[in-house]
């Protein structure tokens, strides 16, 4: 991909991810709201669901494209020493992927699968 590319990249990467989040969260209010008391085995009921189980983990891979897309544009404009930038992202990517294994494996869980 050629360099003047690259922006229109991180943006439809970011507006997309955004779209989809927008979608989930709107199923989950709806869904939630539907429910006379919504409890334990309501919630366990829909994230047992195949489908339901595949959306979630693309709701978690889409928030942690969103923020690194969104951080790593933050980290690019305000900071300018290239080795704090580098320390500064590399950190922001590890969190990432520890929240996005964390999250995983909560999933994962939910579902009865095993890693």
């Amino acid at each position: 991909m050629t360099r003047p590319l690259h922006g229109l990249r991180d943006w439809l990467l970011q507006r997309l991810t955004a779209i989809y989040l927008g979608c989930y969260i709107g199923f989950m209010l709806v869904y939630f709201i539907s429910q006379p008391q919504p409890g334990y085995r309501q919630w366990h009921a829909l994230m047992t669901q195949p489908l339901m189980s595949i959306a979630s983990a693309i709701f978690i891979l889409a928030v942690l494209v969103h923020g690194w897309v969104g951080m790593r544009d933050v980290v690019l404009d305000y900071v300018h020493s290239l080795q704090l930038r580098l320390t500064v992202l590399t950190a922001i990517a590890l969190v990432l992927i520890a929240t996005g294994a964390g999250a995983l494996k909560i999933l994962l869980t939910t579902t009865g699968q095993r890693l």
